[in-house]
């Protein structure tokens, strides 16, 4: 799940949920719910999140079912 994904590499830079939200210009609640994937993205908001924690877009969502 992306909202996996998301809170792995959160985890790894150790950044909070109000942090990542201030490189993203995304509300720390979005980012809980991307997290607990209740969120659908648009892929800009996918490649804000890329961004803010360094990584390429493709990491985030290769290998995802649009069911996941």
């Amino acid at each position: 799940m992306l909202g996996e994904r998301v809170r792995e590499r959160r985890h790894e830079l150790g950044l909070s949920q109000e942090r990542l939200a201030e490189g993203t210009a995304l509300h720390w609640s979005f980012i809980g719910r991307i997290e607990r994937g209740q969120a659908n993205l648009t892929l800009r908001n996918i490649l804000r999140l890329a961004a803010a924690l360094d990584v390429d877009p493709g990491v985030l969502v290769t290998g995802l079912r649009s069911d996941d």
